[in-house]
């Protein structure tokens, strides 16, 4: 390694591990995707290994990170995919990542998937109170760090909303019940029907394990407070999704209103749809302010529902004790809320009426605290009943850590499954190990490619191939547990993998040995991605804030004395680096240690 490495490049290292700030901000500037995604999953890295079809080794490296893949393949919420650079403006559709993360499980290996242990055996117990992703997330990554691991739950089965929540037709059980028995045999026990407070106080579980995880979710409704609101035939959706999903209920009736713009109601609604109901949501904000997965609101159209936004509910309505509809006030937008978002404002006079025989109401909820008793609660809960450490994973109790949406509040799946890890590489670096184990957290690993070394496979026409539809079942084949979206094939997964820019490559010319005689140029496939430059602009820290081009009209090897790759344009297809006469041009690959 040379010893001018760090001035002369982007990254401090030219292979190794790294947690320089350049090199942290390098990956998250120039890997959008791993760095939007809460569980910090190498996106690139799976979607590269689709793309030769090497399936098992995707499915893998998803685990790693996310612990719940072919679940996550179906119901994440995205964020990655938002980030995309395929989806910046001129670029065309962000890469379809999640239905990616699910081909990786159709295709793989399905015998079950078991991590190798990071530690040998550490003699210390943890209980984890909750088995929905945070719970599992925690107790995996705290069992393969070497801790004996005991999950609690009060329901008959384990999964959270994995299964009392998500309805059968966006995940089929077998599906949560495989990776669930991943965990178990990562080494983690999982006791059912076990319901802590009351007879089972968490100050036991403090005293009988050395360290102890809440990851009891959010199971405290958000009920509207309206004129009517005891009225027979409102319940909250949460309540409704437990009695299909988990009891068998399978009566409503016959108009239904679902009150609310988020995946809950989305939830509510096409599971009401499968009962007979007519079926309208109905929302307070704009339709772009809806927080639902991108085609949900055509499958619910497709299946006979019905939206109205705009419209905040004002009173319940309702004869003989029963509910028979919802009085509604239009809204226009008002100022922006926390989120950014424009705040609904009532527009007096513009009532509108609409009958129903059950309300549904998808309007958020909290954690429920009343279980941690009074011998914890002093401690641990501030007066508006959350807990008072806020989104931390430490409490005022040392040995009792806090995971997911227990410390968040409702967020999703993958921001759960995030903060658990996170709050497991709390429990350990708390137990006195010496290294943190969560992969979200760590710096990067950086591989040094030499040059001629295996390319990426990427060819600019790949640049231009559209994003592939996920392909789903006819609106009258839609029953009750059958799956609606079927996935890709084989051909398909791997064609939509290969538009991944890859972004986990870095190519750069080295300026020492660069003899600029533009060979590089010659065959560049995007205008922007090699530059003339006069200068890098560096901050403090050595990481890299711009650049300086050449005057317009000096673009002569006279007037110039560097070639930059711009990472934000090049494309990862190794023109370049194969026509480089002097092997100026390096290869690394760069990911979360």
């Amino acid at each position: 390694m040379r010893s001018d490495f760090k001035s002369a490049t982007a990254l401090s290292i030219e292979s190794g591990e790294s947690t320089a700030p350049q090199d942290l901000h390098w990956l998250e500037q120039n890997i959008p995707c791993q760095a939007a995604c809460p569980a910090g999953t190498d996106i690139p890295g799976y979607l590269e290994a689709i793309y030769h079809g090497r399936f098992a080794e995707a499915y893998e490296l998803n685990l790693r990170d996310n612990v719940f893949p072919a679940v996550l393949g179906r119901v994440c919420s995205r964020p990655c995919e938002d980030a995309c650079r395929h989806g910046w403006e001129g670029n065309g559709e962000s890469v379809a990542i999640c239905f990616s993360k699910r081909s990786a499980a159709d295709f793989g290996d399905r015998a079950p998937v078991v991590l190798s242990p990071r530690r040998a055996p550490s003699g210390k117990t943890v209980a984890v109170i909750g088995s929905g992703v945070a719970g599992l997330a925690a107790a995996r990554d705290l069992a393969l760090l070497g801790h004996q691991v005991t999950v609690f739950e009060k329901h008959a089965t384990p999964g959270g909303m994995l299964n009392q929540g998500i309805p059968a037709f966006r995940l089929p059980r077998a599906i949560i019940e495989r990776e669930i028995q991943q965990v178990v045999a990562a080494g983690v026990e999982i006791r059912c029907g076990v319901e802590v407070g009351g007879a089972l106080p968490v100050s036991q579980l403090t005293e009988e394990f050395d360290a102890v995880v809440m990851a009891a979710g959010t199971l405290r409704p958000n009920i509207l407070d309206l004129p009517g609101s005891p009225l027979k035939g409102i319940e909250h959706g949460l309540s409704f999704l437990l009695q299909v999903n988990e009891l068998g209920r399978r009566d409503i009736g016959r108009r239904v209103v679902v009150i609310g713009g988020g995946y809950t109601a989305m939830d509510c609604a096409r599971t009401a749809l499968r009962l007979g109901a007519q079926v309208g949501v109905v929302y307070r904000r704009a339709r772009q302010d809806m927080v639902v997965l991108p085609g949900e609101l055509e499958a619910l159209f497709d299946e006979g529902g019905h939206l109205e936004t705009n419209y905040s509910p004002a009173q319940f309505l309702g004869a003989r004790g029963a509910v028979t509809g919802v009085r509604f006030l239009r809204t226009r937008q008002g100022e922006p809320d926390r989120d950014g978002r424009r705040m609904p404002v009532e527009v007096p006079g513009s009532d509108l009426d609409i009958g129903a025989d059950t309300v549904i109401l998808a309007t958020g909820q909290f954690p429920d605290t009343h279980w941690l008793g009074a011998d914890m609660a002093h401690k641990l809960v501030a007066k508006d009943g959350w807990l008072s450490s806020g989104n931390s994973q430490e409490t005022g109790q040392p040995n009792l850590f806090a995971a997911g949406d227990f410390a968040l509040g409702a967020t999703t799946l993958i921001q759960a499954i995030g903060h658990a890890r996170e709050c497991a590489r709390k429990v350990d670096t708390w137990f006195g190990s010496p290294r943190a184990p969560a992969r979200a957290l760590a710096g990067p690993v950086i591989q040094s490619k030499l040059p001629g070394g295996r390319d990426t496979g990427r060819t600019p026409q790949m640049n231009v191939i559209p994003i592939h539809a996920m392909p789903t079942l006819p609106a009258r084949a839609r029953t009750f547990d059958a799956e609606v979206e079927t996935g890709y094939a084989a051909e398909t997964a791997t064609a939509e993998a290969s538009r991944c820019y890859l972004c986990h490559y870095k190519f750069e010319i080295i300026d020492e040995k660069c003899v600029l005689c533009d060979e590089c140029l010659n065959v560049k496939p995007v205008p922007g991605c090699i530059v003339e430059i006069a200068a890098l602009a560096r901050d403090d820290e050595g990481r890299i804030t711009g650049y300086t081009r050449v005057a317009e009209g000096m673009t002569d090897s006279l007037y110039y004395n560097r070639l930059w790759i711009d990472q934000s344009q090049c494309i990862r297809c190794g023109q370049c680096e194969s026509v480089c006469p002097v092997n100026a041009i390096t290869i690394q690959k760069v990911s979360l240690a």
